[in-house]
């Protein structure tokens, strides 16, 4: 588009391409409600005002026309279906704008997986803007598929326009002691004047001065009000997280007052696709924020404007001149609802059901043969025995719908695990990238299984596989049953398979539409409630369990690891 051409449409002087007409526009400016018509010139909005000649008139009979609403943060793959699918189902909600981290399939495939995510969604309506992941691997405390280095990085941010810059520094320890390679990254991203997010969850006073001082602006971990309002006095913006496991909106939104609105936005980080089939999006925080008292306006605010001038996306974010045409009509903003949603000028949406047809950038001469990089030879009975000579267990405490872990120690032999009665049940974690198998078993605790095994291949940060089961046999079935599919989650008993669903993409992702892959994993949580599961979404919580940034206690295919210690422990408690 050129701006010689708008002009003349702006004023008045030559028909829109298409025109709204008795809008009631939410001005996420000045806070008011207008009443009045919105001509659009190609993908822009050209003028709001008295405006009656256009190509294409839309009457929206005095409905509420709305910002398209922007995600802060998120990771595609935890959707579980291929970026495009997952593009179809957030537009469908409202959601024109995302900023993702492609951190999950960054660790499996490293640059390519990166380059994947970019590539293949070329040319897809969604706003698809990216982060670097900052960290690959994660850690040094298991066995990642991949790692992006410092050069990788300056490639791919000056390679490709929709990065934006470095994705969450979840090694705050080594901000604090002054990584070289991780600061190098920062002072790459700093001096091209990208963003760096943040991930720093806890983090207070001296030692958060000294994060934010590495240029680190924003933070997705806040679980209570004062952690929200003291990283915001600091100069941070805080991402509201609403996932399928971490929720926080409910404990954070009493932070939000008139005076620091605007430094609040919203995200979803890691949310199922069940979750956005049945509940939605970012569309389904701005509802819950609105009935936990927020104003409407200021709900909507921090699911547009606020994350575009964050991220400085000036074109995005608001209903205005030479803005984006990315809107939503919904007929009340108490009970939101993306009735119609806007892209581009287009109608892509209504009712929650895409009617524009789109595809992925299939033709381009690179798609990423994105296989999982399994190398891992079938496991055995053997490699799940558990050799201590100690008199209790260390074991991991699960809980429902929360990320954080505990350590709990039984006054039993690690070698009696399981121990169905006490709910003590065997879990191991084994590589994906290894042709050599390695294999760590440890304990679980308040997963409540009586019989059988679930596994999975997603398992944050790394993604080697899991299991969690009451006896050896259904657990090496479940095991060898994902590595012959390349990637999936099993539910298994007495040697049958209860329950599956297959992750071709990188291990992580189904080539299924969203609501077939939202339908397969009702069918799985059914198939583990039946073995005795206590957990509402237990295939969620298993996926964590690796992630040794998170307190207190995980397992990775090394070991147990105390990560507030950062070290490893044993499974076998020697203590008093």
């Amino acid at each position: 588009m050129k701006i010689e051409n708008i002009i003349p449409v702006a004023l008045g002087k030559v028909p829109a391409d298409v025109l709204l007409k008795n809008c009631k526009i939410v001005n996420v400016f000045s806070g008011e409600i207008e009443e009045g018509n919105i001509a659009l010139y190609r993908k822009r909005i050209a003028g709001i005002g008295d405006y009656h000649d256009a190509k294409e008139i839309i009457d929206v009979k005095g409905a509420y026309v709305v910002p398209g609403l922007i995600d802060a943060h998120l990771h595609i793959e935890s959707s579980m279906v291929e970026p495009v699918e997952f593009a179809r189902a957030v537009l469908s909600r409202g959601t024109t704008t995302v900023i993702a981290d492609p951190h999950e399939i960054a660790n499996v495939m490293g640059v390519s997986g990166i380059e994947y995510m970019l590539q293949y969604t070329e040319g897809v309506p969604l706003n698809i803007y990216m982060m670097i992941p900052s960290c690959v691997p994660a850690t040094d405390m298991e066995i990642s598929g991949a790692n992006i280095s410092s050069v990788d990085t300056i490639t791919l941010v000056t390679k490709y326009p929709r990065v934006l810059g470095l994705g969450e520094v979840m090694n705050y320890p080594g901000i604090l002691n002054v990584d070289h390679d991780l600061i190098t990254r920062i002072e790459i991203m700093r001096h091209l004047y990208k963003k760096v997010d943040g991930h720093a969850p806890g983090l207070s006073k001296k030692e958060l001065n000294a994060y934010i001082s590495a240029f680190i602006r924003s933070d997705h971990e806040c679980t209570t009000e004062e952690e929200a309002l003291e990283k915001i006095s600091r100069g941070m913006q805080v991402f509201i997280r609403e996932g399928s496991v971490a929720r926080n909106l409910d404990d954070l939104i009493g932070a939000v007052n008139e005076q620091n609105e605007r430094f609040f936005s919203f995200c979803t980080d890691d949310r199922h696709p069940d979750d956005i089939v049945k509940d939605g999006h970012i569309d389904n925080m701005v509802r819950r924020a609105i009935s936990k008292g927020v104003k409407p306006i200021t709900a909507i605010r921090m699911a547009s404007i606020n994350t575009a001038l964050h991220y400085g996306l000036r074109s995005m974010g608001a209903i205005a001149p030479s803005y984006k045409a990315d809107m939503i009509v919904t007929d009340s903003l108490e009970n939101f609802y993306p009735h119609i949603v806007i892209k581009d000028s287009q109608v892509i949406a209504k009712d929650g059901k895409i009617i524009s047809q789109f595809k992925g950038n299939e033709g381009h001469k690179f798609i990423a043969k994105m296989d999982g990089n399994f190398k891992t030879p079938h496991i055995s009975v053997d490699d799940l025995k558990i050799e201590s000579d100690a008199k209790k267990t260390r074991a991991i405490q699960i809980f429902n719908n929360s990320l954080v872990t505990e350590e709990k120690i039984f006054d039993f032999p690690p070698n009696e695990i399981p121990n169905i009665k006490m709910d003590v049940l065997k879990i191991a974690v084994v590589s994906r990238y290894t042709p050599q198998k390695s294999i760590a078993v440890g304990a679980v605790h308040g997963l409540g299984l009586k019989s059988g095994a679930i596994a999975t291949s997603v398992g944050h940060d790394s993604h080697n596989m899991s299991v969690v089961g009451t006896n050896d046999v259904d657990m090496m079935i479940a095991i060898n049953k994902i590595i012959d599919m390349h990637g999936g989650i099993v539910v298994v008993e007495n040697g049958k398979i209860l329950a599956e669903l297959p992750l071709p993409i990188a291990g992580l992702m189904s080539d299924l539409p969203m609501e077939e892959v939202a339908n397969r994993i009702e069918k799985l949580k059914e198939a583990s409630k039946s073995l005795g599961s206590l957990l509402e979404d237990p295939f969620m919580v298993l996926s964590f369990i690796q992630l040794a940034v998170i307190p207190k206690l995980r397992i990775t295919n090394l070991g147990l690891v105390d990560a507030e210690k950062h070290e490893f422990v044993s499974l076998g408690y020697e203590g008093e």
